[in-house]
């Protein structure tokens, strides 16, 4: 039976990546479905990257993982068109850079939604048809673990997906499906592209390895994590030993 992976954000940044590790290690009929919220322009650049084989392989649909209809019209078109998932990887997220003082409600829940609310329901939707002894991996944060003063909001929805992950477990546990976390620190991806010179020497004099992660070395653990068949529960640290001294 091919394998069939469902990965929300997967056509920039890490998710990108991720999908890209997975394609490059596939078999002739599996199939990924992959998620983007509003950047049409970045999916169809990703899609042209491709070559004609992977193309096959790969759906990209728009759905917006701030909202419950979009997420459930995704659902009901995986399970149409692949009746079954075995790799379920809950990528999307966003944040804000607002000042903890200027947060409004709204933006708050929006927030919680895409990183965590949503999230969880997507995966009860999918937990029918996932295929015994597959793999849940969530993208979490070091920011869930070590405080960051720069988005609140960002990193308790990180921690909440951190507890949810190994609560899951519980859940899962009748049909051996796995669920894991990576939690990465700085990693090189759109989101830094503002980022001035001078932050990216500060955050990397608090950085062990002293530069920023890449999108690839974090993919690579992504991947590690789904195939490797003993782990459960884990939030795997990436972060090339930030705040270590």
């Amino acid at each position: 039976m091919s394998r069939v992976t469902v990965i929300t954000g997967g056509t920039s940044g890490i998710g990108r990546g991720i999908v890209e590790k997975i394609l490059a290690n596939s078999e002739k009929d599996d199939l990924i479905f992959a998620t983007y919220a509003h950047n049409a322009e970045k999916a169809e650049c990703f899609w042209d990257s491709l070559t004609p084989d992977d193309q096959e392989k790969l759906v990209i649909l728009k759905a917006d993982m701030s909202s419950y209809e979009e997420m459930m019209t995704f659902v009901e078109t995986v399970k149409k068109q692949a009746g079954h998932v075995d790799w379920l990887i809950s990528n999307a997220g966003i944040s804000t850079y607002d000042k903890f003082a200027d947060y409004t409600f709204e933006e708050w829940n929006r927030i919680v939604n895409t990183n965590l609310s949503i999230p969880v329901f997507m995966i009860k939707e999918f937990m029918p048809v996932m295929t015994e002894g597959g793999s849940v991996l969530f993208m979490g944060s070091y920011a869930g673990q070590q405080a960051y003063s720069s988005s609140v909001v960002y990193g308790v929805t990180k921690a909440a997906v951190h507890f949810l992950t190994k609560s899951l477990v519980k859940e899962f546990e009748p049909r051996g499906i796995r669920v894991n976390a990576v939690a990465p620190g700085f990693i090189q991806t759109p989101w830094h592209e503002t980022r001035t010179q001078e932050s990216y020497e500060r955050i990397n004099r608090k950085i062990a390895l002293h530069r920023f992660g890449k999108i690839q070395e974090v993919a690579d653990m992504a991947y590690s994590i789904l195939t490797n068949h003993y782990m459960n529960g884990s939030i795997v640290d990436i972060h090339g030993g930030y705040d270590y001294f």
